[in-house]
């Protein structure tokens, strides 16, 4: 793992790399919903006019647009917000999952995303994609492991959602990192307690793991990337032995990463384990600055290290 500390934003490193893909793939086509540049898509349309569209506010439009697409032989990426896309339920399942056509729908603004407004957060957008057959569902915290998910999902006959956040992230991976859909990332070795997370938040839970370590406790980090496909048994032997578990979430408490490790444990034959999550519960989050809402629900770095500290004293 490295340290890269010059931060950028991972819709621009997908918006970047999505030029990329298009000079090497003639077959890639996107799909605007009326925010290019949020999305970071302008740089696609630019270069590749005939092979970009503009639906405006119409994501249901853009998604039958997709779906014909796919079903031709062409790999049609489409972008908005990820609260708004995933919004559009009926036309992604009914369209997208029920005939397996690969559409890559990319999610940005996932999580906190800041002065937008409340409604336009994606905290629930996970729940919804994962009850869908068919999907693959995957989110990146850096910027190369946001452009290997890019690499694998154009390949994959599956349909895709990318959750990408707006924060700007440091890189932690070098360029031989290898993405394997379905297989958690093991940051920190620990013995006892471990911290499992997602996306942005990775990086505040890296601080927090070196709050941890000034109090003489070892604490563990694992990435979970592929939420969609996952892979249950490696994750339950990751969590072997540990008797302190704390699930990182910026996510309702239903239907997402908090889920996925309850059932791990619940399928487990795990003993003697002491397992809590901070995520959003059963709220909207509120319209601010990142930095801020992360304070106000917990999960700026010195909150997550004095929650997993009282979680651990607790279990004494």
């Amino acid at each position: 793992m490295v340290n890269n500390i010059q931060k950028k934003a991972l819709r621009n490193v997908f918006g970047d790399y999505l030029v990329y893909l298009g000079k090497k793939n003639k077959k890639i086509c996107v799909i605007s919903c009326d925010l290019k540049s949020a999305t970071k898509t302008s740089g696609f349309f630019k270069v590749f006019p005939k092979r970009s569209f503009e639906v405006g506010i119409a994501e249901a439009n853009g998604l039958g647009i997709a779906t014909g697409l796919a079903l031709k032989g062409f790999i049609p990426i489409i972008s908005s917000f990820g609260a708004f896309i995933t919004g559009k339920f009926l036309e992604i399942r009914t369209s997208i999952s029920y005939n397996n056509a690969p559409v890559k729908i990319i999610g940005t603004h996932g999580g906190f995303i800041g002065k937008d407004g409340a409604t336009q957060s994606g905290t629930q957008d996970l729940s919804l994609i994962m009850s869908l057959p068919n999907f693959e569902v995957f989110q990146p915290c850096s910027p190369i492991e946001t452009i290997k998910i890019l690499d694998h999902i154009i390949k994959s006959k599956s349909p895709s959602y990318v959750r990408i956040c707006r924060n700007n992230v440091s890189e932690i991976f070098d360029k031989n990192y290898k993405f394997v859909p379905g297989k958690p990332v093991e940051l920190i070795k620990s013995k006892k307690n471990v911290i499992i997370s997602s996306g942005p938040l990775i990086h505040n839970c890296l601080q927090a793991t070196k709050f941890l370590k000034k109090k003489n406790i070892d604490t563990g980090l694992i990435n979970i990337n592929s939420i969609k496909p996952f892979n249950y048994k490696l994750l339950e032997k990751l969590l072997k032995f540990k008797k302190n578990i704390c699930v990182i979430e910026d996510h309702v408490s239903h239907g997402g990463l908090s889920s996925l490790v309850y059932e791990t444990l619940a399928k487990s034959k795990l003993k003697n384990y002491n397992v809590k999550s901070l995520n959003l519960d059963e709220k909207f989050s509120e319209s601010g600055n990142p930095d801020d809402l992360e304070k106000e629900y917990g999960f700026d770095p010195e909150k997550i290290a004095k929650k997993f500290y009282e979680q651990i004293n607790l279990a004494k």
